[in-house]
């Protein structure tokens, strides 16, 4: 490994086995091991429902410090949520203090010194909210720009819709629905990257398109689809979609004047600028020398841009997701993201970005994994490459109950559920459990 400046010595680096060891931990399995020890390179883990994707992260983390490779706050960490922020954060935290405390304790005079720093573990949100921040003046946008909470953005919205004396062609529904659709479509574009203009071109395209259908397979005029059928209520809603992309400039320009930002254009912008100034990811390397992207297949578009922009070239990042758990499509995330992640992050000198998996679940027993897996099946022959979950050591047969209700009303309201195992290494021990046939 590369000597550090932290560092006074070349030390005995201890494996992803002794790290454990030293922290009374499980070893890791294979799969762990191939994760936690992947030299500091762009590296995709695709990782199964209850794989402990979290528990190697951390690992991975410690790893990659006790190595030498980086020091602990040079880490970066984006994840969904405060709480999956905090978790990691803690989990590393807590295994950096005991390493140091164990290394200290055997006095071995080889042994790497461990620095002190915690890694910066962010929402992908907020993230790009302090990248906007600190280079906000590249797109426009002042330091102290006000940002938009909920209430105050569908304010902003309202103000603009009642004002508004222009024709809305197809469009009559309630203030309110309208302030909404204004706001989802201005967030959706935001997401998406897309200007109010290459929005209404698009609409236009596709609407011309449809124009042009045959009517039937023999040809002959354009159908004229009535209001009450399924292609006329498209059609419907293309066209109103597009009537509000007047409401869309004109609420832009509200934001504006009022020196005002929501949360969708916290990324959009942080995204351009990271885009137009390579001098943003300059900076962003610089400061952060390895950095973990958890949940990567629930990343948008604009996300997923930003990311490219400050880190791609062979920058160490590690992507961590499962594409049958992507759960955000309805705002611009792709399952696909997770299978192009290799051509969006390749290593340096262009070479193929290693892809390692997470199959072994620990939070399930034989037969609910049989189950599972037969139920995936279709998700794993037409999308990335994802293997079956696996029984961890010493699980159970387990057990899957099947019930066909008649009626909603007789449907069972509640189902009876076992304690939720620990996530990551799981301590075997005996379990009762029998396999009970479908």
């Amino acid at each position: 490994p590369t000597l550090l400046p932290w560092q006074g010595r070349r030390p005995r680096v201890p494996d992803a086995l002794e790290v454990a060891r030293l922290l009374r931990r499980h070893p890791p399995t294979p799969e762990q091991r191939a994760v936690v020890e992947a030299a500091p390179e762009p590296l995709l883990v695709v990782a199964g429902a209850g794989s402990g994707k979290t528990e190697t992260m951390a690992a991975r983390v410690v790893q990659l410090v006790v190595s030498g490779a980086v020091a602990p706050d040079r880490v970066l960490g984006l994840t969904f949520t405060r709480k999956a922020a905090g978790e990691l954060a803690e989990r590393v935290r807590l295994r950096l203090r005991a390493l140091r405390a164990a290394l200290d304790a055997a006095g071995d005079a080889s042994a790497p010194v461990v620095p002190d720093g915690e890694p910066v573990v962010a929402t992908y949100h907020s993230y790009a909210a302090g990248v906007l921040a600190e280079h906000g003046l590249r797109v426009g946008v002042e330091p102290g720009a006000r940002v938009l909470g909920e209430a105050a953005a569908w304010q902003l919205a309202s103000e603009v819709v009642e004002r508004w004396t222009g024709d809305l062609p197809g469009v009559d529904s309630a203030v309110s629905t309208v302030v909404q659709g204004v706001l989802s479509l201005a967030a959706e574009s935001a997401e998406h990257l897309v200007e109010p203009d290459e929005l209404d071109d698009a609409l236009g395209e596709v609407l011309e398109r449809v124009g042009r259908l045959p009517k039937d397979e023999a040809g002959g005029a354009p159908a004229r689809p009535t209001p009450s059928s399924p292609l006329g209520k498209a059609i419907g809603a293309l066209r109103a979609r597009r009537a509000l992309v007047p409401l869309l400039h004109a609420y832009a320009e509200r934001k504006a004047a009022a020196e005002a930002l929501d949360f969708g254009d916290q990324v959009r912008l942080a995204a351009l600028a990271a885009a137009r100034a390579p001098a943003v990811g300059a900076a962003e390397r610089a400061r952060y020398g390895v950095v973990l992207l958890d949940e990567y297949q629930d990343t948008s578009h604009a996300q997923l841009e930003l990311l490219r922009s400050l880190f791609g070239g062979g920058h160490p990042v590690t992507a961590v997701g499962d594409p049958h758990q992507s759960i955000y499509g309805f705002r611009g995330a792709s399952a696909g993201a997770l299978e192009r992640f290799p051509e969006h992050f390749p290593r340096a000198g262009g070479a193929p970005t290693r892809v390692l998996h997470l199959s072994t679940s620990w939070r399930n027993d034989r037969a609910v994994l049989v189950a599972a897996n037969a139920v995936s099946a279709p998700l794993r022959d037409g999308g990335a490459a994802v293997p079956p979950l696996g029984a961890r050591p010493g699980s159970g047969e387990g057990e899957v109950r099947v019930r066909w209700s008649g009626t909603a009303a007789r449907r069972p309201s509640r189902t009876p559920r076992r304690p939720a195992l620990p996530r990551g290494h799981y301590r075997p021990g005996p379990r009762r459990a029998r396999a009970r046939p479908a």
